[in-house]
């Protein structure tokens, strides 16, 4: 796994390569439906952070909205090809006649067609090939005329970024396990930009260091969560409190994290500050990202377990593939 997480911007670099020579008409799609689960369905809440300007939904269940139709462009991602939701969705868009386009290694959703089909190499972990997955959901977005500037030198940029940035980021992570170790941790993000860094963090949480994590955002949180937080106390000092701090957040936001931490000082004695690093909030999103996987990297390590399997998972798709 470690060599994996590595292998981010290798992963970046190689996507760009892969991305077919084709020119799409434009066709006047006014939203993006973006579906996938878990390793797979996480690139889509990042690029809605990084297009705020557009109407990005991102699509988690076998469902699909009722006002989803033809004026939609609809990517669907699955890095099997087989994700029993993502292919379930696949059959409802294609009836609605959306625009459909598809990101995936291998399997059924890779026979299926589509307006424009990318494929990227398997042999991973889905949550393992992020650099794969969301690589390709800007250039879809810019061969569909959806955005005015090819990505192609931003995505370059970010995969320099992090191949420099990464030894630093795994040294910085080894140090940050040790504080997460035989804790719950729970993680908060100061604003929309970087919740699904936090849900990033909490998925690779739990399936590669196999530990419970939680996730909000403030704002939201002071309105509930805030009075919660801190009982029963027996269980403060197993907890992690960590803060993904957004340089661009709201003034208020940032306010209110500082106020909430005067509330609680007395409460827990491990908090952690995470201040994303990079020129640009591409980098800021991906930096952070890395840094989150080294952590549930070593905090396997450092307790014995090994972070590749997913043996829940594995089973529970054993069972629903039994069941008709």
């Amino acid at each position: 796994m470690r060599k994996i997480i590595y292998s981010m911007p290798d992963q970046i670099f190689d996507a760009i390569t892969l991305i077919p020579d084709t020119s799409l008409k434009k066709r006047g799609f006014n939203k993006v439906l973006i579906c996938g689960m878990g390793g797979s369905g996480i690139s889509g809440e990042i690029l809605k952070a990084i297009y705020p300007a557009l109407q990005i939904i991102s699509n988690k269940d076998y469902s699909i909205p009722e006002y989803i139709g033809r004026d939609t462009l609809s990517i669907l991602v699955s890095y099997s090809g087989n994700t029993e939701e993502t292919l379930n969705n696949y059959r409802i868009l294609s009836k609605r006649k959306t625009g459909i386009a598809v990101i995936s290694s291998n399997g059924k959703l890779l026979k299926k067609k589509s307006e424009l089909k990318i494929k990227i190499p398997g042999g991973l972990p889905p949550r393992g090939a992020i650099g794969y997955l969301f690589t390709p959901l800007p250039f879809i977005l810019y061969k569909f005329h959806l955005i005015n500037t090819e990505p192609e030198q931003k995505l370059i940029s970010l995969a320099r970024f992090l191949k420099k940035r990464r030894n630093a980021i795994e040294k910085k992570a080894k140090i940050l396990s040790k504080k997460l170790l035989n804790r719950l941790p729970i993680i908060y993000s100061n604003s929309q930009t970087f919740l699904p860094v936090a849900r990033r963090w909490q998925c690779q949480l739990n399936e590669n260091s196999k530990v419970l994590a939680h996730v909000n955002i403030i704002p939201e949180m002071n309105h509930n969560e805030i009075v919660g937080l801190g009982k029963p106390e027996a269980l403060n000092s197993k907890i992690s409190l960590i803060f993904i701090n957004d340089p661009k957040a709201h003034p208020r936001n940032r306010t209110r994290v500082k106020i909430l931490k005067e509330t609680i000082k007395n409460k827990f004695s491990n908090i952690i500050d995470i201040e994303p690093e990079g020129k640009n909030s591409l980098h800021r999103l991906f930096w952070t990202i890395m840094l989150g996987d080294f952590i549930s990297y070593y905090v396997a390590i450092k307790t014995n377990i090994d972070p590749m399997p997913v043996k829940r998972i594995d089973y529970l798709k054993n069972r629903l593939s039994r069941i008709q």
